[in-house]
């Protein structure tokens, strides 16, 4: 996925209560239900876990360094979710140490290639990359009465798509892809029950999108009906200004709340089965 930039996070950080207005209003459930409906638990268990949760954010320096307003932004939604977060005074081994060392229940850590939310007290860790796919088909799901037996056109088939084909897969959704890389495309269709189709052919046959690529403008607003749903996490998201508007909040897309509190609950309760109507 894209790299955020400053103003990603610094925008997100104003408007987390947009953000929850928003997804309320598409899927019936604010960041917290989302996430509880991805982890596959319940909102008032998920909720309470959050609240007792004391956090530490770790700026990481390595490679392209901390992106402005990163940490701040990951402790704001923590602090939005009702956890007491703070930022660790040290960065990078010295910043773990200090969270470790504090007694903390969770600790966020970034870099260039990963990032994880970990849980010293019970040895548990959640990748951004799955949690997010999780968020997002969670959000999919909900805002459209259940994916199962609907057709969902999944755009890329990076580690957020492959992670969300397989949850689709699982909430019994007709999975079609639409992914250039034949490398990539071959190593789902081995795993998967899902279906190769160009972009042109999957928006015929599918109402509901799955937009896991860095691509803008691919969707626009022809497309767009009264049963169309895009949940995309991928930045740009894959439609154009038209389209946006016509979706209005059936477009499920933020750059990192709902990543982060499905990485929180994640690494708070652990794993969870998966029903297909999760508890809410």
């Amino acid at each position: 996925m894209t790299r955020l930039v400053e103003d990603d996070v610094r925008t997100l950080t104003a408007r987390l209560g947009e953000v929850d207005a928003a997804l309320r209003r598409a899927t019936g459930l604010d960041v917290a239900g989302v996430a509880a409906r991805a982890v596959g638990t319940g909102v008032g268990g998920a909720r309470a876990a959050l609240a007792r949760a004391h956090v530490a954010v770790v700026p990481i320096t390595s490679g392209q360094g901390v992106i402005p307003g990163f940490v701040e932004c990951v402790a704001a939604i923590c602090a939005h979710l009702g956890c007491d977060a703070r930022i660790t005074a040290l960065s990078d081994v010295g910043g773990l140490a200090e969270a470790v060392g504090g007694g903390v229940d969770l600790v966020f850590a970034a870099d260039d290639g990963r990032f994880l939310a970990l849980n010293p007290r019970l040895g548990l860790s959640a990748d951004n990359d799955p949690c997010t796919a999780w968020a997002y088909a969670a959000a999919l799901d909900a805002a459209c009465g259940g994916v199962a037996g609907k057709a969902v056109l999944v755009l890329g088939l990076g580690p957020v798509g492959r992670a969300a084909a397989a949850r689709l897969v699982e909430l019994g959704a007709q999975v079609l892809v639409a992914e250039p890389d034949q490398a990539r495309l071959d190593a789902v269709r081995d795993v998967l029950a899902v279906e190769a189709v160009t972009l042109a052919g999957g928006l015929v046959r599918a109402r509901l999108v799955f937009d896991a690529t860095p691509v803008p403008d691919l969707i626009d607003a022809g497309w767009v009906g009264d049963d169309a749903v895009v949940s995309a996490p991928g930045l740009p998201a894959c439609v154009t200004e038209a389209a946006r508007v016509a979706l209005g909040d059936r477009l499920v897309h933020e750059p990192l709340a709902l990543g982060v509190a499905t990485m929180a609950v994640h690494a708070l309760l652990g794993p969870r089965p998966l029903a297909r109507s999760a508890a809410v």
